[in-house]
């Protein structure tokens, strides 16, 4: 009697120690199957002259030092963090603003927010149309208003690099702001009215309980929607292919529609995977500032 219970509580120790490793198991090998082996299958071909429909061979570092000897590869890079630049700090002034007006006591403020979500919600391949037609130089809604404004000619809002960018940065900034103002107003929401009365009773004006109440307060909610929007607009390829397919000129070629234009019109897969490998490092460090912030909170 003594030796089967002996056995059964050995049975229930080694069950309470494999337990944890058994529950575990579908998500580690979920990771494994789904993140790490293509992970190393992708590096794997970097490092190879793969083409697609060929046989790779391994190549070292070649694709590597031609991506970076390569000029156009080069101004990618600078397009891309124009591109995001711009279109971060544009969402996030537009994003507070819209937020701020949205959390005062105006009429209809429930409606308005609901508003504010649909830029948000709408499919990108619907918004991209959508502005296609109104930078058109026949027949678009902004040509039209600048001719009712006195400007004789049609501004090729597409067609030429230095609007080619702005444009596309101003349909990011449409579709992705509403994240930073629903972000800063859920912020907004959790401040106590307390310390507004309490600075308008020492005599401070609309700024400055703005600047020294509203944006310390709100300085974690800011950074992290800025982190995070920072990381999908450096991640955007729909926008810009659809838009301008990194034209005019490669005045809009970005590092992720250098990355498609090289697997999928030019074939070459190990150039393309070199691509997003040697921007890697940059994106993992934005996810870890995601990651830490987001178990501060």
């Amino acid at each position: 009697m003594q030796e089967n219970r002996t056995k059964v509580l050995f049975s229930d120790r080694i069950l309470k120690n494999i337990l944890p490793y058994i529950l575990i198991a579908p998500v580690v090998i979920y990771i494994v199957c789904v993140m790490v082996f293509p992970f190393c299958w992708a590096l794997y071909i970097s490092f190879t002259d793969k083409v697609i429909g060929v046989e790779g061979k391994f190549a070292g570092l070649k694709n590597y030092i031609e991506l970076l000897m390569d000029p156009i590869f080069q101004k990618s890079i600078l397009h891309t963090f124009v591109f995001t630049g711009g279109s971060v700090i544009a969402k996030l002034i537009l994003g507070i603003a819209m937020a701020v007006v949205l959390n005062e006591k105006i009429k209809c403020r429930n409606v308005f927010r609901s508003i504010l979500l649909l830029p948000w919600t709408i499919p990108t391949v619907v918004v991209v149309l959508v502005w296609q037609w109104m930078f058109s130089d026949v027949g678009g809604v902004l040509n039209a208003l600048l001719q009712m404004a006195g400007v004789s000619k049609p501004v090729l809002w597409l067609s030429k690099p230095g609007t080619a960018m702005f444009s596309v940065i101003l349909v990011n900034v449409w579709k992705g702001a509403p994240f930073i103002a629903i972000s800063v107003l859920a912020g907004l929401q959790n401040i106590s009215p307390e310390y507004y009365e309490a600075a308008s009773i020492d005599g401070a004006n609309i700024c400055q309980r703005f600047i020294r109440i509203t944006l310390p307060l709100l300085r974690d909610v800011i950074f992290l929607a800025a982190l995070m929007t920072t990381i999908w607009t450096l991640n955007n390829f729909e926008v810009i292919w659809l838009l301008t397919k990194g034209g005019p000129s490669n005045a809009t070629n970005v590092v992720a529609v250098y990355s498609y234009i090289m697997a999928f019109r030019n074939n070459n897969l190990s150039k393309a995977i070199a691509t997003s490998v040697l921007f890697l490092p940059f994106m993992m460090l934005l996810i870890n500032k995601v990651t830490k912030k987001s178990l501060e909170e």
